[in-house]
């Protein structure tokens, strides 16, 4: 039994190791075809289940580095080129060129290679961080970092005043931790400003007859940006002391004016129309203040009135909030008048450089906006001033004439897609208006102004993206008449290769197929755009003549939306969904720790944002699965690259999407339960939570979408070696010679070739 039980042993490592070279020599097949995954998964079962066979473990682990090195390449350059996967593949190379070398430790191929690898993988980490030295980038994370302090100095706020304040130093530990990581933020706000500066000075060297009209701009926003990364670096600075001193209540004041500051650096650097949003946005809240200063003051003397209007009612905290706002759109102004300056004369006579068409018709619009702009800023000083004065009723009036400035400034810089987007926002709270819920909260007076100021507005919108779309169809037809030009001319250096010149016409025939496609796109457009007018003019008389306005309405809702899908940007879409649902967290966390008195006016207007963004997540949810269909229905050509993110990139972006959008309702439930609670305190933090949940899973959507930049010099893609070419062999004593010998023969020979001047260790061996 013994001596059978022996047998048995044997013949089963035998059994073992002979599998273990079989999956050896399937690998090295695999790597030979430059199936990579199908090599690397050959190789790992050949090498864990090597025993201990020492030659068959070195042979493995050496060639999982070749493999995963050779990976890393492909992932590196190319169409589907993906650094991030590149940077994961090369690390692994190092890995396994680290055992190699442990089993081996004088064998010269390992340790170069492994050399080699390292270097890749520090040349693949220089490229991913190739962005992150940009100002913005910085900035972007800057702004993050503090936004993370905040919440967490809050958390710790909450925590002392749910204690009663009985333990002043029960959250000692954590108020420090804040303070030295504000510490670390003033000192990333200053490297920022040196990048800033630096920027500055660059442009200031240039005379000023040679600065471009963009360079000017930049140098204004840089210049603004600076003075409020210098109050945000202020406002760091005390915060870290309030809370070093463990004053809690300051140290949440301190870090969201440091909060505010950055960002407000952060605005100088957006575009004029974006910034005009914001400021919007900020105006509709400092008028619902207002109106709250007002409902307050008619119920003083009653018995459910509280005795004193709140510190952030008062008209005077209102006034400074709304000079503050005006002061932000002085900057815009600032920006767009310094945009349309004329430059100097040309100096000996000569004749002025014709100007570029598109240029001059920016030029127009923002000189068209300029007026609005400023009736827009006149109309918030008038409202600071009424604040002052606590004369509430005309600051409303005053800042509902600069909402309606804003609006008329802010389409004068609207394209063709932003248009479609005004009209198409605008039409949904005019269907808002006619629901029955909007009479409960409404007047019928009010709301049947708002109803027309809507419709009246969007019928203006309509001639003008008519306009917009006859622009866009000559700018096409232009196109159109030069590629075919350029189609009818014979080529100057035809190519020799039939392959190339084949690929060359196949190049003008798809540019051809995409104007015609472009081409049809807008006579579509143009199409919905009269459908839209046509069901428009019809709710405009449903409403003259008393009937039912829904049918119209309802019509007008499906063909704005049909043609915004037609010009419908996912990514932009989602940045701008990020960016406002980070907004929507700060704007939550904050309502999270003040009392329900305080924040009580604020819900709704909460609520509603994160509705809009669930809305906005479901439209880019249905948009991704749609093109994730017709891209697996439709993949490119043999030969022809692809046009945008893969299948699976748009399906694994609407899943995460679907995902954030979850989170969203969940943010939209908290918020609804403590808009609707009745004597009892709702608590904010699972929305907020979920509110940054749903962040993660967008920013992560983004991520599939724009992968890290391609490498697109092609000087460098001829620069990298093919992977090594081997064939199907089992390491000795079975066969002598075999392709892992070969190849590391090949290694050392290029290892010597690289000792000649001029070589390239890195780029040229494998």
């Amino acid at each position: 039994m013994r001596y059978l039980l022996l047998a048995c042993l044997i013949a089963g490592c035998i059994s073992e190791h002979r599998d273990a070279r079989d999956k050896y020599n399937a690998g090295v097949a695999a790597l030979a075809k430059a199936e990579y995954e199908a090599a690397e998964k050959a190789l790992l079962d050949a090498r864990s289940q090597a025993g201990v066979d020492p030659e068959l473990r070195f042979r493995a682990a050496y060639d999982l580095g070749v493999a995963f090195a050779a990976h890393a390449d492909q992932k590196r350059i190319g169409k589907d080129a993906d650094l991030a996967k590149a940077l994961e593949l090369a690390q692994q190379a190092v890995s396994w060129f680290s055992d190699a070398d442990r089993l081996r430790p004088g064998n010269a191929d390992t340790k170069a290679n492994l050399a080699i690898v390292r270097a890749r993988v520090q040349a693949i980490g220089d490229e991913l961080r190739k962005g992150e030295g940009k100002l913005e980038v910085r900035l972007d994370r800057l702004i993050q970092d503090q936004r993370g302090v905040l919440d967490e100095a809050r958390a710790a706020w909450v925590a002392i005043k749910q204690a009663g304040g009985s333990d002043p130093l029960a959250q000692q530990a954590a108020l420090t931790h804040l303070a030295d990581r504000e510490r670390g933020i003033g000192a990333e706000a200053g490297v920022v400003g040196d990048l800033a500066a630096d920027e500055i000075d660059a442009i200031g060297k240039k005379p000023e007859d040679k600065r471009s009209e963009e360079e000017k701009v930049r140098m204004v926003q840089l210049k603004n940006l600076d003075l409020y990364l210098l109050e945000g670096r202020t406002r760091i600075t005390e915060a870290r002391r309030k809370l070093q001193e463990l004053a809690a209540e300051d140290g949440v004041a301190r870090s969201e004016a440091a909060l505010v500051a950055l960002k407000r650096a952060r605005e100088q650097l957006l575009d004029p129309i974006t910034v005009m949003k914001q400021v919007a946005q900020d105006e509709v809240s400092v008028a619902q203040d207002t109106a709250q200063s007002d409902t307050h003051a008619l119920q003083l003397g009653s018995a459910a009135a509280p005795a004193a209007l709140p510190g952030w009612l008062e008209p005077a905290a209102i006034g400074e909030r709304q000079g503050s706002v005006r002061d932000r759109l002085e900057e815009v102004r600032a920006r767009l008048t310094a945009a349309t300056e004329a430059p100097p004369p040309p100096a000996d006579g000569a004749a002025a450089p014709a100007q570029d068409p598109k240029q001059a018709k920016l030029f127009e619009r923002v000189k068209a906006a300029l007026p609005a702009v400023g009736e827009a800023s006149t109309a918030m000083d008038r409202a600071r001033q009424a604040l002052t004065g606590k004369q509430i009723k005309q600051a409303l009036e005053h800042e509902q004439a600069a909402l309606e400035a804003l609006a008329q400034a802010i389409e004068q810089f609207s394209d063709l897609k932003q248009m479609i987007e005004l009209a198409y926002a605008e039409h949904q709270g005019l269907l808002h208006l006619l629901a029955p819920e909007a009479a409960k909260q409404l007047d019928a007076a009010a709301r049947g102004k708002q109803t027309h100021d809507a419709l009246s507005h969007n019928l203006g919108r309509m001639p003008r993206i008519q306009v917009l779309l006859a622009d866009e169809a000559a700018q096409l037809a232009q196109q159109a008449q030069q590629a075919a030009a350029k189609a009818g001319e014979p080529p100057k250096d035809p190519p020799k290769d039939p392959k190339q010149a084949e690929a060359q016409q196949q190049q003008v025939e798809a540019q051809q197929q995409q104007l015609e496609q472009a081409k049809q796109q807008l006579a579509r457009a143009e199409e919905l755009r009269g459908q839209a007018q046509a069901a428009l003019a019809a709710l405009d008389k449903a409403f003259a003549t008393n009937k039912d306005p829904m049918p119209p309405a309802k019509d007008a809702d499906v063909k704005l939306a049909e043609l915004r899908k037609l010009f419908f940007s996912v990514i932009e879409h989602l940045k701008e969904l990020i960016r406002e649902q980070g907004e929507t967290r700060d704007q939550t966390a904050a309502a999270n720790t003040e009392d329900d008195f305080t924040r009580a006016p604020k819900l709704p207007g909460l609520v509603d944002r994160q509705d809009g963004h669930q809305t906005m997540a479901k439209a880019i949810t249905d948009a991704l699965a749609q093109q994730a269909d017709a891209a697996s229905k439709h993949p490119p050509q043999q030969g022809q690259p692809a046009q945008g993110p893969d299948p699976k990139a748009l399906a694994g972006a609407a899943d995460e999407v679907r995902q954030a959008q979850g989170d969203m309702g969940d943010a939209h439930t908290t918020l609804t339960k403590a808009r609707d609670a009745k004597n009892r305190t709702v608590i904010l933090e699972p929305g907020v939570k979920s509110q940054a949940k749903a962040i993660e899973h967008l920013e992560a959507a983004l991520k599939l979408l724009e992968p890290p930049a391609k490498k697109n010099d092609q000087k460098d893609d001829q620069q990298q070696p093919p992977p090594p070419q081997k064939k199907p062999t089992e390491p000795p004593p079975q066969q002598q010679g075999g392709a892992g010998q070969r190849a590391r023969d090949q290694d050392a020979k290029r290892q010597r070739d690289k000792q000649e001047p001029g070589s390239d260790p890195v780029e040229k061996d494998w």
